[in-house]
């Protein structure tokens, strides 16, 4: 299921804390949503009420941020690009993260090094 979307103002909005908004309460709260020439990116799922972000915003920053728009044509395949560049850059920092053995060993290490006599100077 695809994380993002882009919002025809027409369906209704269902929040996290699941609160439900037709297309009428959700413009009257976010008014920039209610302009057709601004596209309004929603979440992508049943609870589409996750984000709610402006489209050609939203892509400078991931822009920004290296994604690569360069294969972009639709609006779908930028949606597409920006969330695989989250998961890449997921996946990275989820490889730098120590794993529990590396965990394990550190704590004992420094429990070893706690225990160990003061050296004396002369």
């Amino acid at each position: 299921m695809a994380r993002y979307q882009i919002w025809n103002r027409k369906n209704s909005i269902i929040t996290p804390s699941g609160e439900i908004f037709t297309a009428a309460q959700w413009t009257q709260r976010y008014p920039m949503t209610a302009l057709e020439e601004i596209k309004t990116v929603i979440g992508g799922g049943v609870v589409s009420g996750t984000v709610c972000m402006e489209f050609t915003g939203m892509i400078e920053n991931y822009a920004r941020m290296g994604c690569d728009f360069s294969a972009c044509e639709t609006d779908q395949d930028y949606l597409t690009a920006i969330e695989a560049f989250e998961d890449a850059q997921n996946t990275a920092a989820a490889n730098l993260m120590p794993s529990a053995e590396e965990r394990i060993a550190a704590a004992l290490e420094a429990q070893v090094m706690l225990s160990l006599p003061d050296e004396e100077t002369a």
